[in-house]
């Protein structure tokens, strides 16, 4: 994680991505000076709007409280069209098949890092604005400059599970086989954000516009010196 003026930003959540610029991340960064051009103009010119938000699951029944959801990941970046046609792609085929499914948060988390990547060795590294939602769900960026922007935010919400057990030759065998401990559900939400100077904009995020929801296997080796523990988990959102 990186400190960017007075908002964080996350560059690659909770993993260590290597990441490699294929074409299209190559194209996103070809135009990348002129989509930061307007943007670094604005930030000179002391142009500044904020984006306060909140993330919450709707109430199940008319008059209740909704349910906040805290540590939610929220990303401010300059928008790109060759980084929304990536993320379109993504979701275009990630129900085709299980594989699909399970290769979309990797694709979408290694899109997102290439975009950053580009636009910190551009020099925009200023650009991109990242915070977390607090315990009641909200999230403020006092000062975003004017102009076009994307949102992109997740919510993880990790599943144990033991994995099966192997006895006598089937155990020597497959001893340095990953096995499946689990799943996290990441759930993504994405929109435009216009930024006016002088204005406060308000976003929500709640479970009816969820943009992709996606799921990540927790796949290692087991320790044979260590007892089988499941990971803590979080309940089900309501």
């Amino acid at each position: 994680m990186m400190e960017m003026g007075r908002s964080r930003t996350f560059l690659s959540g909770a993993f260590v991505v290597v990441v490699t610029l294929g074409l299209a991340a190559a194209a996103s960064a070809a135009g990348i000076p002129d989509l930061m051009a307007p943007l670094l103009a604005a930030r000179e010119r002391g142009a500044f709007g904020s984006v306060d938000g909140r993330a919450y699951a709707e109430p199940q029944r008319g008059g209740g409280e909704p349910t906040p959801y805290p540590a939610v990941s929220i990303m401010l970046m300059p928008r790109s069209t060759a980084f929304d046609g990536e993320l379109d792609g993504i979701k275009a085929s990630y129900r085709d098949s299980l594989d699909a499914l399970l290769e979309a948060e990797p694709k979408v988390r290694t899109a997102r890092v290439a975009f950053e990547r580009a636009l910190i060795e551009a020099g925009g590294g200023q650009l991109l604005l990242g915070e977390s939602s607090s315990a009641t769900g909200e999230f403020r960026f006092p000062q975003v400059p004017e102009g076009a922007w994307t949102l992109l935010a997740w919510r993880e919400i990790p599943h144990a599970k033991a994995p099966a057990a192997l006895k006598g030759n089937e155990a020597r065998r497959f001893k340095d086989r990953p096995q499946v401990f689990g799943y996290t559900t990441v759930i993504f939400w994405r929109m435009p954000v216009e930024v006016k100077a002088g204005e406060a904009m308000t976003v929500r995020l709640h479970d009816r516009n969820q943009w992709l929801t996606a799921a990540r296997e927790d796949r290692r080796i087991p320790d044979p010196n260590r007892p089988a523990t499941l990971p803590p988990t979080s309940p089900p959102p309501r």
